[in-house]
């Protein structure tokens, strides 16, 4: 080192090299007395470290339950938290048992730091969601935090869980509950029973709102309103509860089992609103009997009375009276059918029709009545059969009878019936009976024309004699077909005349035939007397030909002449003069048919 320089240089070295060894021996005494004097004062300090106390480290733990009450269904939320005045960290999570009473689900975590005693320190939350698993008040159980080897414990409190249908309201300590019930649990199709839906509280809630009442839809009832009654007031176990009820009767409209869904209660609290619920029906809905069922049961369920009424008791032939049957009573009235009424003689029946004047609980059906006879008209007595379900039973209901007097329609000389379907149905008949006629008199007239075409048109032709069988067969024939007519008639008797024994003299042939011929021509000519000459006359007056006419004068005298001469008679001649008096009665037949 150099400190100057020229001839001062070497003796400034020389002092610095003198120096030098001074120093390097100060040290070791220096270091000695040092070392002394720190141990010495790390005693003190530790002494005085010993003599005054620690400052100790503050921990804080919290539990925090809200709401602390709740309705079964509803969830509560646990806080719990842990804090000092050091930066906490390395702490496990805080341990706790609800079971049975509540299911702890944990949301989340939260650290929170903050400035305590210019330091940062730091606090721990952990959040939790209570879900109820029972109703009643509990007294929650301590939770433990541990936190470097010692343990802390904070307790919740008490928590209380009431029914979803329940509300305890803390600021007015009033209770709201809802319940809903039904008369019958089980039943018949289309019988009615009773829901009730009630709603009980002990104080009104301080609210401009109404509580409102949510009813099911009841999607497999008929379902029927009944009139809203005022409250009441009910002591329920020793506490007095004011009740309103809503009331609906229900007819199920299916069998086996129905589940009515909750009924709910909007219910307006100061901080909001609270919604009760009940709890579901379950129904089990029978069908009707069958043993016992009567065949005429139209399906009315419920319990019934039938009257019966007419608007008159004396009515005229041809007119309508109204017979009104009256149906009611309790019961699905929409099961109520028209009675069916027993068949009267003589009484034509219109209707039914459902009068105006039925209501819900029974029905009026009218029937128009139209007698067609004179006399007393008894209307028998009128059952209806019903189902009884508060018996389980058929049951069977009926009117007493009625006597209507019917006296003739003066508009009706003849009292007979006017009614128009009658009438037509007698003109119909009689257009039939027509036809028939008719079809016979041509087949008649065909069958004779046949036969004797070639009868005596003309006085000198001959008649083939008819044989015995010929004459049988159209004896037959003119029997099935022929109506009863003097030529139908005088034709029989030449029938039986031509079966009769051929060994008769011919004085009593003569005289048959000539005795059925006066009496054909008495009954189509109005002959009068029975001689040729009033014969020829009549022919005359009637217009008969002139050929027709000469043949039935020679027939009749021909029958004079055997008549009064002892002239026998072959079996030949007879059957000619059959035949020839068969074509003259034809020919006069067909000639007044012609004619006319």
């Amino acid at each position: 080192m150099k400190i100057g320089c020229g001839k001062n240089y070497y003796s400034s070295s020389v002092k610095a090299d003198s120096g030098v060894r001074r120093i390097g021996k100060l040290p070791k005494t220096a270091l000695r007395i040092l070392f002394f004097v720190c141990f010495s004062v790390l005693n003190a300090m530790q002494s005085a470290a010993e003599q005054v106390p620690a400052r100790p480290l503050t921990i804080n733990v919290a539990a925090v339950v809200k709401p602390r009450h709740i309705q079964l269904g509803e969830k509560a939320r646990l806080d719990l938290t842990i804090s000092g005045d050091a930066f906490i960290k390395h702490i496990e999570a805080p341990k706790f048992n609800f079971l049975p009473a509540f299911l702890a689900v944990p949301l989340h975590t939260e650290t929170t730091p903050r400035l305590e005693s210019s330091k940062i320190a730091v606090s721990m939350a952990w959040v939790y969601e209570l879900i109820p698993q029972a109703v009643g008040d509990f007294s929650l159980s301590d939770v433990r935090f541990a936190y470097q080897g010692s343990d802390y414990f904070a307790n919740p409190g008490s928590i209380r869980v009431s029914s979803a249908d329940t509300y305890i309201d803390v600021s007015t300590r009033s209770t709201h509950q809802v319940k809903v019930s039904v008369n019958i649990s089980e039943p018949y199709l289309n019988a009615p029973l009773t829901y009730t839906f009630r709603y009980l509280y002990t104080a009104v809630l301080p609210t401009q709102e109404s509580p409102t009442p949510r009813l099911p839809t009841f999607p497999d009832f008929l379902v029927e309103e009944l009139p809203t009654q005022p409250p009441y007031t009910q002591q329920i176990r020793g506490k007095t509860f004011w009740v309103e009820e809503h009331v609906r009767r229900l007819y199920p409209q299916k069998t086996g089992q129905i589940v009515i869904k909750p009924a709910t209660l909007l219910l307006p609290i100061p901080r909001g609103r609270k919604t009760l619920t009940t709890g579901p029906l379950k129904l089990n809905v029978q069908p009707l009997p069958e043993i016992g069922k009567p065949p005429h049961f139209s399906g009315a369920v419920g319990e019934y009375q039938i009257s019966a009424q007419v608007d008159r008791t004396s009515v005229e032939t041809g007119s309508a009276l109204t017979l009104s049957l009256q149906i009611s009573g309790r019961g699905n009235i929409q099961t109520v059918t028209a009675p069916k009424l027993p068949a009267v003689t003589g009484v034509v029946v219109n209707g039914p029709n459902l009068a105006e004047d039925s209501t819900p609980t029974n029905r009026t059906y009218a029937y128009a009545l139209i007698p067609a006879r004179t006399g007393t008209l008894r209307i028998p007595a009128i059952a209806y059969v019903y189902f009884d379900p508060s018996q389980a039973v058929y049951a069977t209901t009926q009117t007493t009878p009625i006597p209507v007097s019917v006296r003739p329609n003066p508009n009706d000389a003849a009292g007979t019936e006017t009614d128009t379907s009658v009438w037509r149905i007698w003109v119909t008949l009689l257009v039939i009976l027509i036809v028939v006629l008719a079809v016979a008199g041509f087949l008649w007239y065909r069958t004779r024309s046949q036969m004797f075409r070639g009868a005596a048109v003309n006085p000198g032709t001959a008649t083939r004699p008819l044989d015995n069988s010929e004459t049988t067969k159209q004896g037959r024939q003119q029997t099935e077909t022929e109506p009863t007519t003097a030529a139908s008639l005088a034709h029989d008797a030449l029938m039986q005349l031509a079966r009769s024994n051929t060994t008769d003299e011919a004085t009593a042939f003569a005289n048959t035939l000539a005795q059925i011929l006066y009496e054909y021509l008495a009954d189509t000519l109005a002959l009068t007397q029975r001689n040729i000459d009033t014969v020829r006359e009549v022919c005359v007056q009637s217009g008969i030909a002139e050929s027709i006419r000469e043949e039935l004068l020679d027939l009749l005298t021909k029958c004079d002449y055997h008549r009064f001469a002892p002239v026998p008679l072959s079996i030949d001649e007879r059957r000619t003069l059959i035949g020839r008096s068969e074509g003259v009665i034809s020919n006069i037949e067909m000639f007044l048919i012609t004619d006319n």
